[in-house]
């Protein structure tokens, strides 16, 4: 039987250590050009697309890991750049590759967010992609000055949302531009319509003063494995960042997110189902190991446990480094889901927790040679029913991409399991055929 395709993105965010703390610290001699600057996004966009990489996921937050002296010290997702204007610059640079770009339906109102997306549509040439968060950030919440939504209330808004966007997008017919010269007619009124929407929290008269870019509307991503997430992936989205968990809870919520499109009236299968993993590859199992050694080691406690302070919603770096995370869930009042599966799986102290929170070289799993982590991806991908990876920089990104793209993506080409080439022009047919 021939197995699916696996799909390629690299996940990044527009500041120094996107996904592993204190990744831009590396040895001087070997960095080219820091993270602020362009030739460092230009050569990690150019490598990518050199190993036939559908997109670039841009994820983003305007709140990062809040405030406090600890993370603006160790640069914990601060300095954070606006991603959507880094997609517009790559997508200059670029042929072939996509770019998703994040932005919230809590802070973003709608017809802006229409405008916007449409645009780098246009400016991109079809190769863009908006991936849809509620924000559940509080410190989110804090910049923006609007209180957050409670959480099944921020995915009601979302769809209420949604369908203001849609309506928008569709405002502009295709072929309503004419640009008739002779009857000095540029627009057909008849085909750019009002949507006069008046919802419960959202209204917009319309219509969309841009026309249909060259993907009709810009692939829609989202992540969330909440029941409210759930129903809203398997409503509007069409590639899924799923969440973390063993193969077996990860198969089951792509299972269920199928099975709820499948009710819907969608192909269950038209939504591209997607992990995030930081391998480590290298010639030897034992070289890869002293890499992700060094990555480890980098943070230290403090810097480690001053990411925790926002996903749990209270100071958590006062407590001692022992205390065990059941001792303290029920003060957790942010980002519950990480915690809980810890309490479950082994129920670690805060000192371990911190070591490996959004730490993607913690995961023994993918660190090793080429053919030993394309075992455990294919391994990944067919058990759980998914359709792709993407790959966060574990160290230096310009680099750690390099050697992804040098050592493992030939081994899965080798395999027949990533293509070689681009078959389509937009982002949209080359992920979603």
């Amino acid at each position: 039987m021939t197995k699916r395709q696996i799909h390629l993105n690299a996940f990044m965010l527009f500041c120094a250590a996107p996904i592993t703390r204190l990744s831009w610290v590396y040895p001087k001699d070997k960095i080219r050009h820091q993270w602020y600057e362009m030739p460092y996004w230009e050569e990690i966009a150019a490598t990518l697309e050199e190993g036939a990489f559908d997109a670039m996921f841009l994820a983003d937050n305007i709140g990062g890991y809040g405030n406090s002296p600890e993370n603006i010290r160790y640069g914990n997702h601060f300095p954070l750049l606006d991603p959507t204007v880094l997609a517009a610059r790559l997508a200059g640079k670029t042929e072939h590759l996509g770019f998703v770009v994040t932005m919230s339906t809590t802070f973003v109102p709608p017809y802006m967010l229409a405008r916007t997306m449409q645009t780098l549509d246009h400016v991109t040439e079809g190769r863009i992609a908006w991936n849809i968060v509620t924000s559940s950030n509080p410190h989110e919440g804090y910049n923006a000055g609007i209180p957050l939504p409670a959480h099944d209330e921020r995915y009601e808004r979302a769809h209420e949302y949604m369908d203001v966007v849609y309506q928008l997008w569709d405002s502009f017919a295709p072929g309503a531009m004419v640009m008739d010269h002779d009857n000095r007619m540029l627009n057909d009124p008849s085909k750019v319509q009002r949507i006069n929407f008046e919802g419960k929290w959202h209204s917009s008269t319309g219509p969309l003063c841009v026309m249909p870019g060259p993907q009709g509307r810009p692939v829609l991503a989202q992540a969330g494995a909440s029941e409210a997430g759930l129903t809203f992936a398997a409503t509007h989205a069409e590639m899924v960042f799923a969440p973390a968990g063993t193969n077996e809870q990860r198969r089951n919520v792509i299972a269920e997110i199928r099975k709820r499109a499948s009710d819907a009236g969608r192909d269950p299968y038209s939504i591209k189902m997607v992990f995030t993993h930081g391998p480590i590859v290298a010639d030897t199992t034992e070289a890869a190991k002293v890499i992700q050694a060094e990555v480890l080691a980098r943070p230290g406690y403090e810097a480690d446990v001053a990411a925790l302070r926002s996903p749990a919603g209270f100071d958590i770096t006062k407590l001692p480094p022992e205390t065990r995370l059941s001792e303290i869930l029920d003060q957790v009042t942010g980002i519950r889901g990480p915690f809980e599966q810890a309490v479950q799986d082994d129920d670690p102290t805060i000192a371990d927790f911190a070591k490996r929170f959004r730490n993607m070289a913690a995961d023994d799993r993918f660190v090793g040679t080429p053919s030993d982590v394309a075992d455990q991806i294919e391994t990944l991908i067919d058990f759980t029913d998914a359709d792709g990876i993407q790959f966060a920089p574990t160290y230096y990104a310009p680099d750690c991409f390099r050697s992804i793209v040098d050592q493992l993506v030939p081994e899965l080409q080798r395999r027949g399991r990533v293509r070689t080439k681009y078959e389509g022009k937009t982002l949209r047919e080359n992920l979603l055929g």
